[in-house]
Formats: C-alpha cells, structure tokens, sequence
C-alpha cells in the first residue's frame, strides 16, 4: 500500500509541475518578446537579436516578432556594431513574414532594402547580382498554389470522363459535346496532373532558406571546392538534404553543397 500511495504522490507530482510549465510558457514567451521590443526601442540591439532569436528558437514566434527580429539585426547594421551575416539574417527574418503574408508590403520592402544594400557592396567589390533568376520549370509550377493545380488536374479528369461516356451515345448534340471534351480533358489532364505531382514533390522535398553569412561557398559532396561562384548573403536558396555538416541547395540554376551553417532554413508557419 506504501508503494502504491508513493508512485500515486510521484505521478501527482510529476502532473503538477508539468501543468506549471506549460502555464509558465507562454508568459516567457511574451516576456522575450516584450524584451526585444524594449531592447530596440532603446537602442540595445545585440539584447534585442538574442531576444527575438530566443523566441525564434522556442519555435514559438510569430510574424510580429520575425519582422521586429529583422529590424533588430539592420538596426545593428546601421549601428555600426554589425556582425557577418547580420544583413543575411535580417533578409531571412522577413521572408519568413512573408511566408505566411506574400502581401506584407512592410516586409516586402524591407527585403529588398537588404538585398540592395548586399549588392551595393558587392557592386563596390565588382562581384554579381544577389538574387538569381529560378529556372523556368521553377517560375512555371510557381504560378500556382499546388491545391489549383491538383484541382485543375481533377476537373480536367472529370471532362475527360464526361467526354468518353458521351461518345458512347448515338450521334448528335451528346455525341458532339463528347468529342469537344474528350481531347480538352486529355490535354488539361496532361498539364495540370504533372505541374500537381512536381508542385507536391516539391513542397516535400524543398525548404526555403536564406544565405547568412557572407558568402556560400558552392562544393561538391565531399566538401571539395567546385570553383563555381558563391552564392551572395541575403540570397533565397532552396535547401534539399543535409549530410553531415554539408547542405544541398539550389541557387537559380545552380546545384550544389554548401556548409548548413551558412544557411537559415525559413519557419513555413507558426
């Protein structure tokens, strides 16, 4: 009976303090907040950036706090006390705003302040552009969300459905409207089912990211130099899988490894 009452003590115990810090959580998490929002209204930044990278590492964030997050980093930038990677990782603080808002103005803006001021420097050093164009299957399936095209894809499986039981009836306006939708549903079949499958393999196995340091070196597996061109800070990548201390991404074009420090994976929701 003694045991039985000193597991039941244990477990009432163990309940207890797990309510207590779930409760304590999010009061943390408002208290880091309202922290970085103090800290850079003061002008204390590095307090401010380790506040805001705090909630960010919690996982707890929200767009308000990535976007102050950013501001924070640039306001070191313009305070003279910038640190390597503080422009690349102020451009990745909001593009994950706009992640969740593609029309955040605010932040839309911000990004391309920080983009412009990477390429002014490297303009001063004679080195390329900071953003690459995406390759033409990536501007394609970007057109769309995947949930358009795999309903696209689904309609156009419907007409071509519709289309072949028509044909089956004997000649006349049924018959006609079956050769009408028979080659629209194959060919919007054709289209839309694969932009569907590659918008899906991609949303699995792409993550978006930002450079964060000065330069990404491109490697090959090994870790060896490709002699190819770094990819510039600031710059959106897209991040495939990691092995080791070695990450594969695609800039533009261009494929290959580079080290995972060197890149901020972006949080897609919060």
């Amino acid at each position: 009976m003694g045991r039985r009452r000193g597991t039941a003590a244990l477990a009432a115990a163990t309940v207890v303090a797990w309510v207590a810090v779930c409760a304590a959580q999010p009061r943390d998490s408002a208290d880091l907040f309202h922290k970085g929002v103090e800290s850079l209204a003061a002008g204390d930044y590095d307090k401010a950036v380790d506040a805001f990278e705090a909630l960010a590492d919690r996982g707890e964030a929200s767009p308000a706090a990535a976007y102050d997050r950013g501001l924070a980093y640039l306001a070191r930038v313009r305070g003279k006390s910038e640190r390597p990677g503080d422009l690349g990782r102020a451009a990745a603080a909001f593009e994950e705003v706009l992640l969740v808002d593609p029309d955040d103005a605010e932040a839309e803006h911000a990004v391309e302040l920080v983009r412009a001021e990477v390429a002014r420097r490297r303009a001063r050093r004679s080195e390329g552009e900071v953003q690459a164009r995406p390759s033409l299957d990536r501007i394609v399936v970007g057109l769309a969300p995947e949930q358009v095209w795999a309903w696209s894809a689904l309609v156009a499986s419907w007409v071509l459905t519709a289309g072949l039981v028509l044909r089956k009836a004997p000649r006349g306006p049924r018959y006609l409207a079956g050769l009408i939708a028979t080659p629209i549903g194959l060919v919007a079949l054709l289209v839309f089912a694969p932009l569907a499958g590659y918008a899906r393999h991609l949303r699995r196995t792409v993550h978006p990211a930002v450079v964060v340091v000065p330069e990404a070196p491109m490697l090959d597996a090994s870790g060896a130099a490709t002699g190819r061109d770094p990819v510039p800070e600031a710059s959106r990548v897209e991040l495939h899988e990691q092995s080791g201390d070695l990450v594969r991404i695609r800039y533009g074009t261009s494929e290959g490894w580079t080290h995972a420090a060197g890149v901020r994976r972006l949080r897609a929701s919060w």
